[in-house]
């Protein structure tokens, strides 16, 4: 019952291949020596940067452990292909209720929003760290290293002066050694679709592909670039290299649009699989700040990242990453509102710039 290859309700791949009756004799045997549970159900792009914690739990705890990662049904792709994930659990009634009912060792906790936060208040854990839901109605810490991203999340001006990235604060709210550790999630591939994309686009892996994300989440719609600055840019280096525009879904209303840029466009309601697949056919990706700068993160892609309204020093700056904030980032500091002035203030100059320095 306690072997990491257990599934819980059946026998292992092993048991049945070999005849076992019982796990007695079993080379493979793994006990458990601790349980972990994860709590992040989104966004996406947090989900992906918190990857990076993984890793540093195995140096701090060792490798005989269980970690059970509790996610929504959108955000399970980030962690499906993960070494270091023994279990995925989707958010739903069923779970929730199979979550009040084991024991774990360690709870980890990276949500201040319920239902996480109500869920935290329930799990069966030895130590828990991160977040819960008080009885004022309002989020609090279970331990006094969670406090600054707790209190960044309260407060613009704590946000704005807290110089701290991301991967640093939620590592000090879990307690462990924060050293720049690389994102672990590692994405699938589908060869086959990049295959028929390069085909049908009359492209060359070999190619100087560069991708130019030009969308965002809908929370705060001034994180794209302008499209007038975006065609400055592709018809000053359309000579030089093959521009692939990357979006999402929320950019398929402006497809009809983008046919006065020379470049390709992408699919905006592929799946992540094959969004990841035409991601990792670029040399470059220029991006404000978005999933796609995260995935390319994770898959060690040259970057150029665009802030207009978010901080920057929340990004943690690899060696692959180059930031260009906008001018008006103070002024408009974590705006969620579209500001048209604000999308028009890196220039395409600028962002040339930066492109042939790399």
């Amino acid at each position: 019952r306690n072997c990491k290859s257990f599934p819980g309700i059946y026998s292992c791949d092993v048991m049945k291949s070999e005849g076992y009756e019982d796990c007695s004799n079993c080379m493979f045997y793994e006990p458990i020596e601790k349980k972990f549970l994860i709590i992040q159900l989104g966004a996406m792009g947090d989900v992906v940067r918190s990857t990076s914690i993984l890793p540093a739990i195995k140096e701090k705890y060792g490798r005989n452990i269980k970690i059970t990662w509790l996610t929504s049904n959108e955000c399970k792709f980030f962690l499906e292909n993960s070494q270091h994930v023994d279990e995925i659990l989707i958010y739903n009634p069923e779970t929730h209720l199979r979550l009040q009912q084991e024991n774990f060792d360690i709870l980890f906790n990276l949500e201040i929003a319920p239902p996480a936060t109500l869920l935290a208040n329930v799990i069966n854990a030895k130590e828990k760290f991160g977040y819960y839901f008080d009885k004022d109605g309002h989020p609090s810490v279970f331990n006094k290293g969670a406090e600054t991203y707790l209190h960044v999340a309260f407060s613009d001006y704590l946000n704005r002066t807290t110089k701290k990235s991301y991967q640093e604060m939620i590592f000090e709210a879990l307690n462990l050694e924060y050293r720049k550790q690389d994102y672990s999630f590692k994405p699938k591939i589908n060869e086959k679709y990049i295959q028929n994309f390069l085909k049908k686009n009359n492209l060359k892996r070999e190619d100087k592909i560069i991708g130019i994300n030009i969308g965002s989440a809908s929370r705060f719609p001034s994180k794209t670039w302008n499209l007038d600055n975006i065609k400055k840019l592709v018809e000053k280096i359309k000579e030089d290299y093959k521009i692939i525009l990357l979006g999402g879904p929320n950019e398929i209303k402006i497809k009809d649009k983008l046919k006065e840029i020379p470049a390709t466009i992408n699919d905006f309601d592929n799946t992540l699989e094959e969004f990841c697949s035409i991601l990792s056919l670029c040399k470059t990706l220029i991006t404000g700040d978005s999933l796609h700068l995260h995935l390319a993160i994770s898959m060690k892609i040259p970057t150029i990242a665009l802030f207009f309204t978010t901080p920057p020093w929340q990004v943690e700056s690899y060696d692959f990453l180059k930031v260009l904030k906008s001018p008006l980032l103070q002024d408009y500091y974590m705006s969620d509102q579209y500001h048209e002035d604000l999308t028009r203030s890196i220039s395409a100059e600028e962002v040339l710039k930066c492109l042939k320095s790399m």
